[in-house]
């Protein structure tokens, strides 16, 4: 043991010539976290400057610049790809001008997230960047108004994904023995499956807010619990010069592990299990290098009974070596 009481960290590595690898202590300060959880998306939408048609089999909309006549185009699919279809009015119809009644629809979507995030963390400030994919699972929207005479909107489809490219910026505001408490915000875009028209659909960045509670496991390994909020919408466009406004805000839940880089490596001795972070000399070069004998998943620096909860002689491998004599 080197006698390191009463000097600095760095005193110590200069005063006694221990290597420490600075691409390793930077690399230490990235943070790799993988996610995966439920998701609940919020599909809603409510329709102004449209005429809303529907017939026993059909539902359209299209522009309410003109009066209607015998015959007349309107627009299915109006949720993600606007489809044209002619209609000619019959008796046993519904039309209603949206800018005199309210009409719009409602409905859920449920969701399977999976999310990849690299951050650098200084002191307790946290920026990086991140991937997240989505598979979503719609339902049919429900009407918002006029319920007895509206029926649900079926989309023209059941499934689709969503990706999202995003830079993040986190702030720890509070520690509790083992526990971080992190405000996070995400800022990004979106992109929709094929089931969604690029080409007729305006959107711009997504918002999402919420707290990381993290659990350290160890000084590298942390459980990761995020509830969060996403905030997004987006403008489908029809091809006569009318446009829906859909908004759909999910909420998350995301678990997971985040891992970062040791800024020491492992002990080269395989017989080394010391619990607490030391010096190693290299026989041959005499060089002093700060080494560990844990794995990433157990604590360096470990308080009694953190790393061996159990005394040895409980141990399951303790048990079959010694057994107790029997008194004759």
């Amino acid at each position: 043991m080197l006698p390191f009481v009463g000097l600095s960290q760095n005193d110590i590595y200069s005063k006694y010539d221990i290597y420490r690898n600075p691409l390793r202590i930077f690399l230490n300060k990235l943070s790799i976290t993988l996610t995966t959880g439920y998701g609940s998306t919020t599909y809603k939408h409510e329709f102004s400057g449209v005429y809303f048609y529907q017939d026993e089999i059909s539902q359209f909309i299209f522009n309410n610049d003109m009066e209607p006549g015998i015959g007349f185009t309107g627009f299915t699919n109006w949720l993600n790809n606007p489809q044209t279809g002619v209609q000619t009015r019959s008796d046993r119809v519904l039309l209603l001008n949206t800018d005199s009644v309210n009409v719009g629809f409602k409905g859920t979507a449920d969701g399977i997230p999976i999310n990849l995030m690299i951050h650098y963390q200084y002191q307790n400030f946290r920026v990086g960047i991140g991937y997240s994919h989505e598979f979503q699972f719609l339902r049919s929207l429900e009407s918002t108004s006029l319920r007895d005479q509206i029926r649900a909107y079926q989309p023209n489809f059941k499934k689709t994904k969503f990706t999202r490219f995003y830079g993040m910026l986190g702030y720890k505001f509070h520690s509790f023995w083992y526990w971080d408490f992190v405000a996070e915000l995400n800022v990004g875009k979106i992109n929709a499956g094929p089931q969604f028209n690029r080409s007729a659909i305006s959107k711009g960045l997504y918002y999402n807010v919420g707290i990381s509670f993290e659990n350290n496991r160890s000084e590298y390994v942390r459980l990761i619990i995020r509830p969060s909020l996403d905030i997004k919408s987006y403008k489908v466009n029809l091809p006569d010069g009318a446009s829906v406004k859909h908004s759909h805000p999910a909420f998350f839940l995301h678990v997971g592990l985040s891992i970062n880089i040791p800024e020491i490596p492992r002990s080269p001795m395989k017989s080394d299990h010391t619990q607490l972070k030391h010096v190693y000399t290299n026989p041959k070069t005499g060089k002093k290098i700060e080494v560990r004998g844990q794995s990433i998943w157990k604590r360096q620096n470990p308080k009694v009974g953190e790393n061996h909860k159990k005394l040895n002689q409980h141990l399951p491998s303790r048990k079959n070596r010694i057994k107790p004599k029997k008194r004759k």
